[in-house]
């Protein structure tokens, strides 16, 4: 990757990001960056050495030799950034719209938002065709969530943001919003590869990503916009018991079907071309404000 160097005067002149509350930022401090008269965004990373450090430049450095293969809507690290000849992160192309975290939550209208996470939901079906065509073959967002989404409201597209924590080669596994030690997905043995303790003083991620976990997220997404709060931290009863009540609601029995498979033994599935059967009311009814009222 080309390098920008800066001093320290230059560095201590840039100014924060305004990241709204509602978007997780964990891995450092993100900086407005103008660039040659473009727009960029400067993240800072809190960890500067060892091997986290080390397995962050190999990712960025793998996303970079392969951008040939990946869509346009995917914001790719573009420079390393250096301050006084010490790497502290990376730029990324500035990119104008709203995050999907803000989105989802905002009074945008139920099919305007569904139209969304069907977008994310293309996405995933992008990222099978990449392993399936490209050399790529072990490429998966891992960290998905709404908050790596960004909408772009007049031309109705979802950009993929913080690309850094995806899974790809031999880099190590970061980790991941919805694949932690609470969630449900320890209710099922041998489909989520749960990394042991020894090998976590490599990986600082909780689940080896694959095309299951990927579709774990995706569907915590969507069962989440539904609910209004966080379904994956439910009891595996609680969770079996709100997808009955989904099913009462008359919503689609393919997607209940889909939701129950993520913890069986057995694939999961991309909901996406089931989600235009949700209807305002059904939507409305899911929230956990009314779910509680009905119980």
């Amino acid at each position: 990757m080309k390098v920008i160097r800066l001093s320290k005067k230059a560095f201590n002149n840039l100014e924060l990001l305004n990241i709204p509350r509602e978007i997780l930022n964990t891995e450092g401090k993100v900086y407005n960056f103008p660039y040659r008269d473009n727009a960029k965004v400067f993240k800072q990373l809190y960890h500067q050495q060892g091997l986290v450090f080390a397995s962050k430049l190999y990712t960025l450095e793998m996303l970079d030799d392969n951008k040939e293969y990946l869509p346009e809507n995917f914001y790719i690290p573009d420079y390393l950034v250096t301050v006084a000849d010490t790497i502290e992160g990376f730029t990324v192309p500035y990119i104008e719209g709203i995050n999907l975290a803000i989105v989802l939550k905002s009074k945008m209208q139920c099919k305007e938002q569904i139209y969304y996470l069907k977008k994310v939901g293309e996405v995933l079906e992008q990222m099978h065709n990449i392993r399936t065509y490209t050399p790529l073959t072990d490429f998966y967002l891992n960290d998905l969530h709404e908050g790596n989404f960004v909408v772009n409201p007049k031309k109705r597209e979802i950009n993929v943001v913080d690309l850094d924590s995806s899974k790809i080669g031999d880099n190590m596994v970061f980790a991941s919003h919805y694949l932690t030690p609470c969630s449900l997905l320890n209710n099922v043995s041998n489909k989520y590869q749960i990394i042991s303790d020894e090998k976590n003083n490599y990986h600082t991620g909780y689940v080896y990503p694959d095309e299951n976990t990927d579709l774990y997220c995706y569907s915590m997404m969507i069962l989440n916009y539904l609910y209004g709060s966080n379904v994956n931290n439910l009891k595996l009863e609680e969770y079996y018991e709100y997808l009955n009540y989904l099913e009462s609601l008359g919503i689609n029995s393919e997607l209940i079907n889909i939701w129950a498979k993520l913890l069986v033994n057995a694939n999961n599935e991309n909901p996406v071309d089931y989600l235009n059967s949700l209807s305002d009311e059904q939507v409305y009814r899911s929230r956990k404000f009314v779910y509680d009222k009905c119980r």
